[in-house]
């Protein structure tokens, strides 16, 4: 089989620009491309990526990109899924005849309907490292794509559909990212001075599962990944000690780590016996998983950081989600994170459907008490495959098409506008970063722990952000 080029694109947030100034959105690389990338190079391809949130979008470097390319994957969320729609526009008009494939969790909510959405040729749903290797040996052979697992296609002017999609049950038989496709990215930096924002020297992340075993009603996982699978503990030690090779970072970017402890306690055993140079960032951690003894391990791993999903400081809108914890827990947990010296970061939501300026209040007042190092207040949205999406939906709020709906009373879908709950965002952060006893705290914090003010420095630019959006808003 004569090589084939095949470039691999991550979307821009926006079609038209990308914020290099602020962007927790490139903080770290794609690793549902790294993933596919892996398969296709052992199978002989030539495979190179463009990481469009990374970068500043540029239609003339695209197209220089596309000159030797036969193939091109987009990854796609609901977020992007607009800007990837321009994207997959524009390859068409200046190379007709290269084949589009998409994938990623926009193309599994909308199955078939994301090629009405997007003008691409083939729609991955589901896992693709193991789809996308037989897609493209049948494209090659000319082959019937319908026996083809987990894929939409157009034939014949028509949308037709392959075999249904089944998920990778073990995911050690998946091989490692292809990280050397991104080396000429910087992740995890500001770009234009190259302050870190969080995490020292080169910054990767990992997943160590896929899919969650809760079910809170805000959140899509379950329409993404219908079964929660983990891998084993070895093959997990295994990414890491390569990671550890070229990374001085890693950020793990499961949903919940710590759902298996004895897994857990696996990992963390083997940290302390190997010793990488390696800091551990962990983004997901369920209020209920916090353990003493798995705690105390994990520091000892040289695990820097936690992050809770708390999502909200009133029982009533935590109830509300399902979340199936209290604030009694969340004091606990975050109390047991600061005592073993984890830097500790809070999610909130900020504009749920029955949520009242009382309720808002009370999330802005819990995170100040909380002392937590960092807190993220972000805007509810509907997403579609969320339980409250679905009532949406059902009640004719929400159309089928639309899967990344913003609350807007005016609309029917919450207590406030838009633009009100970026007035909430703005008085969020400016209540918490510059509350005198965090910043005293801070201080001190940094000063004798950290060495330098990188937290600080990212908590202003947070807040510098929002009063832009805020004014642009306006």
């Amino acid at each position: 089989m004569p090589q084939k080029n095949i470039l691999l694109i991550n979307p821009p947030m926006d079609y038209q620009s990308v914020r290099k100034e602020y962007s927790f959105e490139a903080y770290l690389p794609p690793l549902g491309l790294l993933y596919l990338a892996t398969p296709l190079e052992q199978a002989g391809y030539t495979v190179s990526l463009i990481d469009f949130v990374a970068e500043s979008f540029s239609e003339t470097k695209l197209r220089q990109a596309l000159q030797d390319t036969e193939y091109v994957c987009i990854t796609i969320t609901s977020q992007v899924a607009s800007s990837a729609a321009r994207v997959a526009a524009y390859i068409k008009k200046v190379k007709p005849q290269c084949t589009i494939i998409i994938g990623g969790p926009h193309c599994t909510l909308q199955q078939q309907a994301v090629l009405e959405e997007i003008n691409a040729d083939i729609a991955v749903v589901g896992d693709g490292e193991v789809v996308i290797t037989t897609l493209l040996h049948t494209l090659e052979t000319k082959g019937d794509l319908s026996h083809i697992k987990g894929i939409y296609f157009r034939k014949d002017g028509r949308i037709q559909a392959g075999l249904p999609a089944e998920e990778i049950e073990d995911l050690d038989t998946i091989d490692f990212p292809a990280r050397h496709l991104i080396k000429k990215y910087t992740y995890g930096k500001k770009v234009i001075s190259g302050v870190t924002f969080f995490a020292k020297g080169r910054i990767t992340s990992i997943a160590t599962t896929r899919g969650c075993p809760y079910r809170c009603r805000f959140c899509v996982s379950k329409a993404i990944t219908k079964k929660y699978r983990l891998r084993s503990a070895d093959n997990v030690l295994s990414e890491l000690e390569e990671i550890a090779q070229d990374y001085d970072s890693v950020f793990v970017v499961d949903d919940n780590f710590l759902s298996n402890k004895q897994r857990a306690h696996a990992i963390m055993d083997q940290l302390i016996k190997k010793n990488f140079d390696l800091e551990i960032w962990i983004a997901g951690i369920r209020i209920t998983d916090a353990d003493a003894s798995l705690f105390k391990k994990m520091k000892q791993a040289k695990v820097k950081s936690i992050e809770f999903g708390i999502e909200s400081g009133n029982q009533e809108v935590l109830d509300y989600y399902d979340k199936r914890i209290t604030l009694d827990q969340v004091r606990k947990a975050i109390k047991l994170s600061k005592k073993v010296g984890f830097l500790t970061i809070g999610n909130f939501i900020i504009g749920a459907p029955i949520e009242t300026e009382h309720h808002i209040q009370d999330s802005i007042g819990f995170a100040k008490k909380l002392n937590l190092d960092f807190a993220f207040f972000n805007p509810f949205y509907y997403l579609k495959g969320s339980a409250i999406w679905d009532e949406a939906h059902q009640e004719g709020l929400i159309q089928e098409n639309e899967t990344f709906v913003p609350a807007d009373t005016r609309k029917g879908l919450g207590q406030f506008t838009p633009e009100e709950i970026s007035s909430w965002l703005l008085s969020a952060y400016k209540d918490f970063y510059f509350n005198p006893k965090y910043i005293i705290t801070q201080f001190i914090r940094q000063l004798f722990v950290y060495h330098h003010f990188r937290l600080f420095q990212a908590a202003l630019r947070i807040f510098l952000y929002e009063k832009e959006r805020h004014i642009l808003a306006k």
